[in-house]
């Protein structure tokens, strides 16, 4: 099949450095098909900033992703890398009265008390809001400002 026996090798090997150079230039696939995007935002009930908790973003359309955050000290970011595409969303929030439910290390059963939810029943299965996300740059992320009574 072929002439020279070390000719296979060298010709497989020239063909996965074409392969892989021209996925460097031209890119895997594109670029992100959701188009996802940045979010930032402030999170407070009764006025006062959530210390722990979590920020949950939902399609409220078609949009094909959701997201999650971590709130702290009454702020959340989503980086464009775990954000959501154009659209919709409905957001809902839970808060904790503490991080964690013990120190590092911890053995089951040596972790303490779990983290309650300290905010009222209603927002367990109720959205806060409703927010459209755009197209934005990632200096300008979309801007949320979550206040829950």
């Amino acid at each position: 099949m072929f002439q020279n026996q070390s000719q296979f090798p060298r010709s497989l090997f020239s063909g996965i450095v074409l392969l892989a150079c021209g996925l460097s230039t031209t890119g895997c696939g594109n670029g992100d098909p959701f188009q996802r995007q940045p979010i930032q935002g402030s999170a407070k009930f009764e006025g006062k900033p959530i210390q722990f908790g979590t920020v949950r973003f939902e399609p409220a359309g078609n949009e094909p992703t959701g997201t999650t955050a971590s709130i702290r000290d009454g702020s959340f970011r989503i980086e464009r890398s775990s954000g959501v595409g154009p659209g919709k969303y409905n957001v809902y929030v839970q808060a904790f009265d503490k991080m964690d439910a013990g120190p590092p290390g911890a053995f089951p059963g040596e972790e303490g008390t779990p983290p309650q939810n300290i905010l009222p029943e209603k927002f367990l299965n109720e959205a806060v809001i409703q927010v459209t996300v755009s197209k934005v740059t990632d200096d300008k992320p979309n801007e949320v400002a979550l206040e829950l009574k």
